[in-house]
């Protein structure tokens, strides 16, 4: 929490003898004892606090809590502190181990919370051009790159790029990618963005469409502010379907 991400080095770690085996499995929160010899942290034990999902094998949730560890490590520095983020991942595994909410809703909520925790926390407040506030007969949508909203009038005055082969960027060659979102979709980024962390996930979304518009928005805002994909996703995809 206080240091962020700090790297140790576990001598005799994999050994099914050895005693420090049990506090170094994946998905384990531990107290951990390191000593520093020429400047690399050595683990010389420890005692475990949560081995999550040691009892209950769930593939989806395992691939699922695997996609989230590999954005944990790649969000957090070391030397920064990282006290919100380790709340944020250890209340995801609490909630995938004891499916508390739908995996694709842990996902969405992480990936954005990821975003914001990084820096990129877009401006979800109206529309960036007219300052419009959104009402149910609108049509909106997320400017991925630009971190804001767009309404369908300023969307269609937006310039584009003619010398651009797909006519994708704008005139300041920043990419076009936008998302549609409707209100429900929307009042779900809005809260995972704003909600305190134990209460990260607890909300809900009945309708079918507005809950893929938002996964597509969380994932896509996440990925493309990130410049990076995770083969741990893909993995997630491939046990999901």
């Amino acid at each position: 929490a206080e240091k962020g991400k700090i790297w140790i080095c576990a001598k005799g770690g994999r050994s099914m003898k050895s005693n420090k085996r049990a506090i170094c499995r994946a998905f384990t929160y531990s107290e951990f004892e390191i000593y520093d010899k020429n400047n690399i942290n050595y683990l010389s034990g420890g005692s475990l606090n949560t081995a999550f999902f040691a009892y209950k094998a769930d593939l989806d949730g395992y691939s699922l809590a695997t996609y989230i560890t590999t954005i944990c490590e790649d969000i957090t520095g070391e030397e920064a502190e990282a006290g919100l983020i380790l709340r944020a991942t250890l209340n995801s595994f609490y909630a995938i181990e004891k499916q508390l909410y739908p995996y694709e809703q842990i996902k969405a909520a992480y990936e954005l919370f990821a975003a914001a925790a990084s820096g990129f926390t877009p401006d979800l407040s109206c529309c960036e051009g007219c300052k419009h506030v959104f009402e149910e007969k609108d049509s909106f949508w997320l400017d991925v790159m630009n971190g804001s909203l767009l309404c369908s009038e300023c969307k269609a005055k937006r310039p584009t790029n003619s010398d651009s082969q797909h006519n994708n960027v704008d005139q300041f060659e920043t990419r076009n990618i936008l998302i549609p979102l409707d209100l429900t979709s929307l009042a779900a980024m809005r809260y995972c963005i704003n909600a305190p962390i134990q209460r990260l996930f607890s909300f809900s979304i009945t309708d079918e469409k507005s809950k893929k518009l938002f996964y597509r928005a969380a994932e896509s805002y996440l990925l493309h502010h990130l410049e990076r994909g995770f083969q741990t996703l893909n993995f997630y995809y491939k046990i999901k379907d």
